[in-house]
């Protein structure tokens, strides 16, 4: 058996030309009264997956501007509902509301198939097959645990939708595993949570301090001036830490979850490190904010070549097994061609 090729992602697309894009999609969504939003979302996909690269073929966003927009009608006239019965009959509100969190499993897997059917590779769509009942536990159930052991279940609760995710989805008939385990996530999480814990230590020191100086029977005014500095440190090192725990966390999920998934015999390689995540992540807010918001088309094509850079296909033959891939599915081309009229993204 001959070793596995390399086949490196690569992404071709621009900042400027993603910009033009990005800046008439927003004026006409304006002018449109949000309408236009759904063709916004399709040219922004198109041209995304367009410029994403694998063995000299790029990906394709099959998707409508109609069926975006019916899932996008569907979620206004609810949005509406609930707002007017929020203002008049509160209990049909909180109805609505809780239809909806019951509802969430089913929407997440609805989302997350109509994704995928409308992502496709040299003409063949990908899949996805995970249940409603998984994605009940993994979503609804499992969370719930997480407030009851003060967030000591987290990274069981990650490693659960991780798996759930890289193990339900397919190309063709073929079918992916995921091979991880627990054991990783506690290390990214407790991580995470040791330096949320600085921030937090500040803030809680700011009340402490408080509560001693006015027991000491300072004056208000110098009670006030000294716990002031502290909280407001504290509250600069939570909203300095919240991005940079956001891009440690994603960098490391992105490893566990591409270095452990299997499709057949083709295996992913994921080389994402925490520290440049989390330079791009901080770097782009700084931008972002200095640029009015005129940064965002470029910070998210900055973060999309960093991906793909950092990702690479392994397989004997990335030819043979696409060209296996189709003929296998064109028996059975009926139940890949089964489109969703609407789409719900997961963020």
């Amino acid at each position: 058996m001959s070793l596995p090729r390399n086949y490196p992602f690569t992404f071709t697309g621009n900042g400027g030309e993603y910009f033009r894009i990005w800046i008439v999609n927003i004026a006409l969504t304006l002018v449109t009264l949000g309408i236009y939003s759904a063709w916004a979302k399709v040219r922004t996909q198109r041209w995304f997956y367009g410029h994403t690269i694998l063995d000299n073929t790029a990906f394709s966003y099959l998707a409508t501007p109609i069926q975006i927009l019916k899932g996008r009608l569907i979620a206004a006239a609810l949005l509406i509902i609930y707002y007017i019965a929020s203002h008049t009959a509160p209990l049909i509100a909180g109805i609505i509301m809780l239809a909806i969190m019951i509802g969430s499993p089913w929407i997440i897997v609805l989302a997350l198939r109509f994704a995928a059917r409308q992502s496709s590779y040299r003409g063949l769509r990908l899949n996805f097959s995970g249940t409603v009942g998984e994605a009940a536990v993994v979503y609804l159930l499992l969370p719930i645990t997480t407030v009851l052991t003060a967030g000591l279940s987290l990274p069981y609760v990650a490693y659960r939708q991780v798996r759930f995710l890289a193990s339900n989805y397919g190309y063709g008939e073929t079918q992916s595993e995921y091979d991880g385990s627990l054991k990783p996530f506690w290390g990214v999480y407790l991580l995470a949570l040791a330096l949320l814990l600085i921030p937090m230590g500040i803030l809680g020191y700011a009340v402490y301090s408080a509560a001693q100086l006015t027991a000491m029977g300072l004056p208000k005014e110098i009670v006030s001036a000294a716990v002031a500095s502290t909280a407001i440190t504290g509250v600069v090192a939570l909203y300095l830490t919240i991005p940079i725990l956001s891009a440690f966390v994603q960098a490391r999920k992105a490893n566990l979850f591409y270095n452990h998934i299997a499709l057949g015999t083709i295996r992913f390689r994921s080389t994402q490190r925490s520290r440049d995540m989390i330079w791009i992540y901080l770097s782009n807010i700084v931008l972002i904010f200095i640029t009015i918001g005129l940064f965002i088309p470029f910070a998210k094509v900055r973060l999309a070549r960093y991906r793909a850079e950092h990702l690479t296909l392994l397989a004997e033959d990335l030819g043979v097994f696409t060209t296996k891939a189709q003929e296998t599915v064109s028996a059975t081309g009926a139940e890949i061609s089964d489109l969703f009229d609407f789409d719900i993204g997961i963020a």
